[in-house]
């Protein structure tokens, strides 16, 4: 028997169809007209059971439309989700108060309507006066019958403006109320409202958690917490998985503030997983959109509700209006992912070299490629704008081999005339999640003749410490004779227990810890017990942004083992680099 927590999830389920109290559709009366002739029964009928009432949607032989649900035979069939057939009905105890019985009908046959995941919505039953029998393959028509029926609610919902798991209206029903609300209140200004619950990426570790019937409930208890705060104020829709939208009056910005932020307030308290128990905390966000009610003003207004969104996801806020100044921002970005593999393709990329120097030698061992990209028509681009971007999407595999392969490249260039210097290249968590990364790495260094050795793997700690998976390449990489550096050390969230476990070899400290050492005691004394820690720890220690002489010699004096920056060289092109480094090395050859 269907567990009683289950029946408001089936409810909702079932009034999602919109179906309830419908004009008569002759795809359903060919199913009942089909029943009734098949098993020969003077009634047949497809019925929808509602919380009080069982509705006929269709019904051959029976003038009433609905009757009561704890009399009805159906709710049984609708417990039980199986096949019920009822040969007899006087002869069962549990029927003889039936309305059914004393109305002259003694034989009940019913096949529940069930949904993909399961819930019966309602039955496709048959009646007859006579008591009879009805075998196993008598039942297996009438369940195929019953699929027939199904099919039929299920493309009615295709073909309809209600979302499916929550029964609100939805993005194409609102489509159509914001054409008709342009004919009714032309020219009237309104703010459109886009409620996020969770980010796509949030939406898909938790389907991966908890899966998807549970997390089905946890959408519908959130439009419904959603809709009790909205009331009367304004209709709900349900655009995408986890995106909601209303429409308010006016533009003010200061009433809508405070109700926004409310709403906000309100959505923000954690919600069980369906069945599951578990309790989950989600991050409602909203964007706002100013508009008139006229076909140019509407026919742009989601994607400036959802740039809006995006912003305030962006700047970690509750709730973000929507303006030309963020839009336009978001074009750009648009267009710059856009323009990537072709900027690839053509040669706008190129890479720069900045030098890394071995303190204990005073000579230049190492560089580090750094990516720029001159646009033919927005000119040099800061590598502040273009990687994060490029490190949101599936472009950064495309982009890192492209680094790997130029890099490696040049450093077999170099070799050939004699320097040899090791390479630095910076990877992202989403590469190290990729299930090809290493061979990626291996190909390039066998295609440019480069020894694993001389290759630098640098990711953040934020990358390294992404998951069990990101490690274990890391410790691959190890495996594969190449090196693993943990760059911006002291701006992510790695702890003492961390470093004792990263397949690292070499620290990068952040420049935020360099630069005040020369100015600031606590600062000074905070980096000499890193580099103590991390040497107790068997790591290298390298420090960036040294940009002045005093750092540069208190470094040295701290026990560091590497520096790089701005007082050494800045990021050169390729013949520069190769000309600095020979010159530098040269003056600095260890005598032993």
């Amino acid at each position: 028997m269907q567990a009683a927590e289950n029946e408001s999830e089936r409810l909702a389920v079932m009034r999602s169809k919109r179906l309830l109290d419908t004009e008569a559709s002759e795809a359903f009366d060919r199913v009942t007209r089909l029943a009734s002739a098949l098993f020969e029964t003077p009634v047949a009928m497809v019925t929808l059971m509602d919380r009080e009432r069982l509705w006929f949607k269709s019904r051959v032989g029976v003038e009433a439309c609905e009757t009561p649900r704890d009399t009805a035979i159906c709710n049984w069939t609708i417990r039980n989700s199986t096949v019920m057939v009822i040969e007899d009905l006087a002869a069962d105890a549990r029927f003889a108060d039936s309305p059914m019985l004393a109305d002259g009908y003694h034989f009940y046959a019913g096949a529940p309507l069930l949904t993909r995941s399961g819930y019966a919505l309602g039955t496709l039953c048959i009646l007859d006066r006579a008591p009879r029998h009805f075998d196993e393959n008598a039942q297996r028509q009438l369940s195929d019958l019953a699929a027939m029926a199904m099919a039929q609610i299920d493309l009615h919902q295709a073909l309809g403006t209600t979302d499916e798991m929550t029964g609100l209206p939805n993005g194409s029903q609102l489509a159509a109320d914001l054409e008709d609300l342009c004919q009714l209140d032309a020219g009237d200004p309104r703010t459109l409202v886009l409620v996020e619950a969770i980010t796509n990426e949030q939406l898909q570790t938790m389907q991966r958690a908890i899966g998807t019937t549970p997390l089905e409930a946890v959408m519908r208890d959130f439009a419904g917490r959603l809709g009790r705060w909205l009331g009367t104020r304004a209709v709900l829709y349900k655009t995408n998985e986890a995106r909601f939208a209303f429409m308010l009056p006016g533009q003010s910005r200061h009433r809508h503030d405070a109700l926004i932020a409310d709403m906000t307030q309100h959505l923000q308290q954690p919600l069980l997983g369906g069945h599951s128990q578990v309790e989950l905390e989600l991050t409602p966000t909203a964007g706002l959109a100013t508009f008139e009610l006229s076909r140019h003003s509407t026919s742009d207004l989601m994607r400036r509700a959802a740039s809006s969104l995006h912003q305030a996801r962006l700047l970690q806020r509750s709730f973000a209006w929507f303006t030309p100044e963020t839009d336009a921002s978001s074009r750009r970005a648009y267009a710059l992912l856009h323009d990537v593999p072709r900027g690839l393709a053509e040669g706008e990329f190129r890479l720069v070299y900045q030098p890394k120097m071995d303190l204990h030698t005073r000579q230049y061992q190492g560089v580090e490629a750094l990516i720029r990209w001159r646009h033919p028509q927005l000119g040099e681009l800061s590598p502040g704008e273009f990687i994060p971007l490029v490190e949101s999407s599936r472009l950064i595999h495309l982009v890192t081999e492209w680094v790997l392969h130029t890099s490696l490249a040049q450093l077999a260039a170099w070799q050939a005339e004699g320097l040899y210097v090791t390479m630095a290249v910076n990877v992202s968590a989403k590469n190290l999640e990729h299930p090809g990364f290493l061979r990626v790495l291996q190909n390039a260094c066998a295609v440019h003749g480069i020894g694993p050795e001389q290759l630098h793997i640098e990711c953040t700690e934020n990358a390294a410490l992404n998951g069990q998976q990101t490690l274990q390449v890391l410790h691959q990489i190890r495996n594969l004779g190449m090196h693993v550096s943990l760059d911006d050390f002291g701006t992510g969230y790695c702890n003492i227990a961390c470093l004792h476990s990263l397949p690292a070899g070499l620290l990068k400290l952040d420049q935020s810890l360099i630069r005040p050492i020369a100015t600031d005691e606590r600062a000074w004394d905070l980096l000499k017990s890193v580099i103590r820690l991390g040497h107790a720890l068997g790591y290298r220690l390298l420090a960036e942004g040294v940009e002045t002489a005093e750092v540069f010699d208190m470094l040295e004096s701290s026990g560091c083992d590497a520096v790089q920056g701005y007082y050494l060289a800045r990021p050169l092109e390729a013949p520069e680099l190769i000309e600095l480094v020979v010159r530098h090395n040269e003056l600095f050859t260890l005598v032993v």
